[in-house]
């Protein structure tokens, strides 16, 4: 569907474009007024070189507006992999303890706490 309407768009402005250079083929002076430059060229060249700048000039401002945009884009995209990374380190922490606790206590874990410094030092008197 997107291709047609694609196509349709073209044609019509193929046929817009191909009248404008059939209604405008009268031979315009082109002058660049302080400058002794002075040119000859076709009406519909003209339009269509204007045309083709304000395509490129818009082109140009919307890509230097869209800087902020682009970067701040880049951050998030970094921090978004950070915090997978994180995830799935944390995610893998919980297994390991969850399986941990499954397989029940260690005999470690069953010795009671010693307390205290368990060396006993001997005072010379």
């Amino acid at each position: 569907m997107l291709k047609l309407l694609f196509w349709i768009l073209f044609l019509v402005i193929a046929l817009v474009v191909a009248a404008l250079s059939i209604a405008n083929r009268e031979v315009v002076t082109f002058s660049l007024d302080p400058l002794p430059f002075a040119f000859d060229f076709p009406l519909y060249g003209l339009l269509l070189a204007a045309g083709f700048i304000g395509l490129i000039a818009g082109t140009v401002v919307t890509w230097l507006r869209g800087h902020g945009a682009r970067h701040e884009n880049r951050l998030h995209k970094r921090e978004v992999e950070e915090l997978k990374g994180k995830n799935v380190r944390l995610t893998r922490e919980l297994e390991e303890a969850h399986a941990r606790e499954s397989k029940g206590p260690t005999p470690d874990a069953l010795a009671p706490p010693i307390t205290g410094n368990p060396r006993i030092e001997h005072k010379a008197g």
